[in-house]
């Protein structure tokens, strides 16, 4: 009788590992810290010439569409946050992270209702998109010097 139990016990475990393995959480990939900063860099000033030009028809360049692209640029910054790099990638990769959240918010004011009417709204985005944009530039020098 107890030889069941720990047929049974067993066929658990082993059903919990091969479960855990095919949702890949005991994978580990190793990404380029440099690859994703040169990624995350062509995809927000993509994103910033979006912002700065004229919107748009198409849901592509859009203000909510351009925000998502830039959330997942925010999202590989912070899969690499913890990983050591040198210290030229580290201030690409804060000059990257100061101007991807700058063009996010522009990216929300562009999104408000008002955004067409409100001079202070439009100025604001402005801002920071030609703050964001600086930023990007400083970045691209940090990873191409």
């Amino acid at each position: 009788m107890t030889a069941i139990y720990v047929v049974a016990a067993l066929v658990v475990v082993l059903f919990l590992y091969g479960a855990y393995r095919m949702m890949g959480a005991g994978a580990t990939v190793e990404e380029d810290p440099r690859a994703v900063l040169v990624a995350v860099l062509g995809t927000a000033t993509d994103a910033a010439q979006v912002l700065d030009g004229t919107p748009g028809t198409g849901e592509a360049s859009s203000p909510h569409a351009v925000r998502r692209r830039l959330d997942g640029c925010a999202q590989a910054l912070e899969r690499i946050a913890g990983m050591p790099v040198d210290a030229t990638l580290d201030e690409a990769r804060t000059l990257l992270e100061l101007a991807v959240d700058q063009l996010i918010w522009s990216a929300r004011l562009a999104e408000a209702p008002g955004y067409a009417t409100d001079d202070a709204l439009r100025d604001a985005g402005t801002t920071l998109r030609g703050r964001g944009s600086a930023n990007l530039e400083h970045a691209r020098s940090q990873l191409d010097g």
